[in-house]
């Protein structure tokens, strides 16, 4: 899908796109459209209710156009959900086609929010629509060939919506990729093909230099694989050089078949899913360096599979992190937290952020609690929390907070070694992001556990998390 602006003129196209407020009755910005309108409808007094969708058809340029006009309330409740909902309905009709010449009239019914951002949403929604992952099948469907035509002159707007489209939509293809295909060798080289597409540096460790940095807890997790851990590094410089990072930390774990402690066969079927901390991270460094970000972000993943073999770790082994605290393995099924702990530690000594976010698919716990409504978070520094909360309306990905009491810290302990990494019988979406605390020292640390946000037993992977940290960065000025 493309897009262009069009500060005027209707000429050409096959169907146009155009909102009305709702129990109004429907007109049109542009000239001929209208004149159009009135000759075939004059007559009837249509008026769209909230979110109804009416189907024209009407002459235009020697031909007939399919118009779809949609009732919208800027008052109704969550309008920026129902905003995209129109989209995506807009997005399915299209995808519908194999090719179209859209117009989409002027955006001049929406009153709750800027040019700018409905803008923005049009251009990160539409296109989603036409999301496909087909790479495995012996015959590809055609991709719909959809040019989009708006009458707007605000170019950057729909830049930065379709950046974001295509960050979401780069987190879903490395989420639904099979782990055969994205080991962790595999995921380092996409996210290098995508710094170099959009412009951010990567730098990727091996087994050897994770070795000599002390990374004990991912090794541990790396063991049982033929397929060698990557640590992957991603730096967007946009702002002064005496800014401290932003650090992102995402999951990377390629394949989790649990370790020793092994899943059964049905819960591992997702499992290639595991990764989606890492694809989202990746996803939002496409946006950030696309759009020329001007603050300074550095993202980590850990890229591993927890496989199982004769080198496999083992629960009730103790391992030393990089920071040099000893982890008991309770579980080797909470391997994410040992891999992401490695990466929080290195992002501490050598990026030295101003605040840390760590993201990823962690528990079942979560998945259970929350349900597919929203991810779950937790922080010490409230501040963090409440910004990401508060982008939920523009995002559309909503965070539930989970409490951080000190005692909750307290049942990480052990008498075999420093920390437990998967107390029996605990609150286990908590004690997974108070144990991740743990690593993060001094620095203002946010853990969010997605749960069950970032797939879907059909669709396969939906990008979640992207929006969320690309708008963190965005509104940093802020």
């Amino acid at each position: 899908m493309t897009f262009q602006t069009a500060a005027a003129g209707c000429g050409g196209f096959d169907t146009v796109l155009r909102l009305v407020p709702a129990g109004t009755k429907i007109a049109f910005s542009d000239k001929r459209l209208q004149a159009a309108y009135d000759a075939v409808y004059a007559a009837d007094d249509l008026r769209p209710a909230h979110a109804e969708t009416v189907s024209l058809r009407l002459p235009m340029g020697g031909g007939f156009a399919d118009v779809l006009v949609t009732g919208f309330d800027n008052d109704a409740d969550d309008p920026y959900d129902a905003l995209r909902k129109v989209f995506a309905q807009w997005g399915d009709r299209l995808a519908g086609k194999k090719r179209a010449n859209v117009l989409v009239d002027a955006l001049d019914a929406l009153t709750f929010l800027s040019e700018d951002e409905a803008l923005l949403q049009l251009a990160a929604t539409l296109p989603l629509s036409l999301y496909r992952f087909d790479r495995y099948l012996s015959a590809p469907r055609p991709v719909p060939e959809i040019a989009v035509t708006v009458q707007t002159a605000n170019e950057a707007a729909l830049k930065e919506g379709l950046l974001l489209a295509e960050g979401v939509m780069h987190a879903r293809d490395l989420v639904n990729m099979t782990a055969e295909e994205l080991t962790p060798a595999a995921m380092a080289e996409r996210c290098a093909e995508l710094g170099r597409e959009y412009g951010f540096e990567t730098e990727i460790f091996g087994k050897a230099e994770c070795e000599a940095m002390g990374m004990g807890l991912l090794l541990a997790v790396a063991r049982g694989s033929v397929n060698e851990p990557k640590f992957i590094v991603m730096r967007w410089n946009g702002g002064p050089a005496e800014e401290a990072p932003v650090a992102f930390v995402g999951k990377g774990v390629t394949y989790d078949t649990g370790g020793l402690a092994i899943k059964t066969g049905g819960s591992m079927t997702s499992m290639r899913f595991d990764m989606n901390g890492g694809a989202s991270v990746i996803g939002a460094m496409c946006a950030v360096a696309g759009m020329r970000l001007p603050h300074n972000v550095v993202a980590v993943v850990a890229a591993c599979e927890n496989a199982v073999d004769a080198n496999s770790y083992r629960n009730g082994d103790v391992y030393r992190a990089m920071n040099g605290k000893t982890v008991f393995v309770q579980n080797t099924d909470a391997e994410g937290r040992l891999s992401m702990a490695d990466a929080i530690t290195w992002c501490v000594q050598n990026a030295k952020p101003s605040e840390i976010l760590e993201v990823a698919g962690l528990t079942g716990s979560v998945c259970n609690f929350y349900g597919s409504v929203c991810a779950a978070a937790l922080t010490r520094t409230q501040r963090l929390f409440d910004r990401v909360a508060s982008l939920s309306p523009l995002t559309g990905e909503l965070y539930a907070q989970m409490p951080s009491f000190p005692a909750y810290r307290n049942l990480l302990k052990t008498q075999w070694a420093d920390l437990n990494n998967s107390p029996k019988g605990g609150p286990g979406g908590i004690l997974a992001g108070m144990f991740l605390d743990c690593f993060a020292e001094d620095v203002p640390f946010l853990h969010i556990d997605y749960g069950a946000m970032p797939f879907t037993g059909e669709r396969g992977g939906t990008g979640f998390g992207v929006k969320t940290l690309y708008r963190y960065i965005k509104t940093l000025a802020d």
